[in-house]
């Protein structure tokens, strides 16, 4: 997996940063599940699937086809590798909100 383009980090940003909590200091671990609780609670489950077929550039049938861990594998990876916490941070101090 590699880092997005400018306009697909846009998309992503799009896609989840109303999901992404401040960090606290968690581990990566739990930070990534509290942005999965946050999309499971707002009961916006295609934002989680459209960010994985984003960042790993998979396309639906691909990740139907995946079970459930290796598909939270790729979010995670895609997450670190595309610096999820700097990215919100650019957007936020450019004055840009999700959506």
């Amino acid at each position: 997996m590699k880092p997005l383009t400018l306009d697909k980090a846009v998309l992503l940003y799009e896609i989840i940063g109303k999901h992404i909590p401040e960090f606290d200091g968690d581990d990566l671990l739990e930070f990534v599940g509290k942005i999965v609780d946050n999309i499971i609670q707002s009961d916006q489950h295609k934002d989680y699937v459209d960010a994985v077929m984003l960042m790993s550039e998979n396309d639906w049938e691909e990740v139907k086809q995946m079970d459930s861990e290796n598909v939270l594998e790729l979010f995670i990876e895609g997450l670190a590798e595309n610096r999820i916490l700097y990215l919100r941070d650019f957007f936020k101090k450019m004055g840009y909100h999700y959506g």
